[in-house]
C-alpha cells in the first residue's frame, strides 16, 4: 500500500479527492494544504495502529561479545522486545535497560515490535497485512475531521475506524490457550 493510494482513499471519503489529487499529481496549490494535512494524519494513524492495535514485528541478528545490544544498532525504532533467542533458536534470558538490551554474549536473534518511521507521499506503509486501505482511510478521515473542528463528523469516522480495527484485530493471528479439563 502506497501512502498516496491511502491518502487518495481518505480524500475520497472526505469529498476532497479532486483538489488533493490535483495537488499530488499536478502540483496545484488548491489542495496542497489538504494533502499535507492528510499526510500528517496518515503518519498519526500508522503510528497509533503500530503502538496500540496491530504491532509491527521485526527480527534482527546481532553478534555481541559483552551481551549488550544497544538500541541504536537496530534498523528500526524499538517499542517493545518480544523475544531473544540464541543462534540455535532457543529462548535466552534478557534484561532491558534505557539504552540497551543485556543478554548472553554470543550471536542472538531479537524479535521486537517497532514504531514506523514518518512517511512522505512517495513512501509505502509498513503494514503489509491486516490493515487495509479502508481502515487507514477511516482513521485519516477521523483525524482530519477532528483537526478541522468537525467534531460530529469526526465521531462518525472514529466509530467506523474502531470497527475496522476490530475486524482487522480478529483476523490477526493470536495464540489461543487450550481449555483445561477438570477430572
Amino acid at each position: 500500500m502506497t501512502v498516496v493510494e491511502i491518502i487518495l482513499a481518505a480524500a475520497t471519503e472526505l469529498g476532497i479527492a479532486d483538489d488533493v489529487q490535483a495537488a499530488l499529481e499536478e502540483g496545484a496549490t488548491a489542495g496542497e494544504a489538504d494533502a499535507k494535512n492528510l499526510l500528517r494524519c496518515f503518519n498519526l494513524v500508522e503510528n497509533e495502529l503500530a503502538l496500540d492495535y496491530l504491532p509491527l514485528v521485526a527480527e534482527e541478528s546481532f553478534k555481541t561479545d559483552t551481551g549488550a545490544v544497544y538500541f541504536s544498532e537496530f534498523s528500526r525504532s524499538v517499542s517493545r522486545i518480544l523475544k531473544v533467542c540464541d543462534g540455535s533458536g532457543n529462548a535466552v534470558a534478557f534484561k532491558i535497560f534505557p539504552d540497551y538490551l543485556k543478554t548472553q554474549p554470543d550471536e542472538v536473534v531479537v524479535r521486537y515490535a517497532y514504531v514506523p518511521k514518518e512517511k512522505g507521499f512517495t513512501d509505502e506503509s509498513d503494514f503489509k497485512a491486516y490493515a487495509s486501505v479502508r481502515l487507514f482511510a477511516y482513521g485519516i478521515a477521523a483525524e482530519y475531521s477532528l483537526a478541522s473542528g468537525l467534531f460530529e463528523e469526526a465521531a462518525v469516522w472514529d466509530k467506523k475506524y474502531k470497527e475496522a480495527i476490530t475486524a482487522a484485530y480478529r483476523s490477526h493471528p493470536c495464540k489461543a490457550m487450550a481449555s483445561r479439563r477438570w477430572v
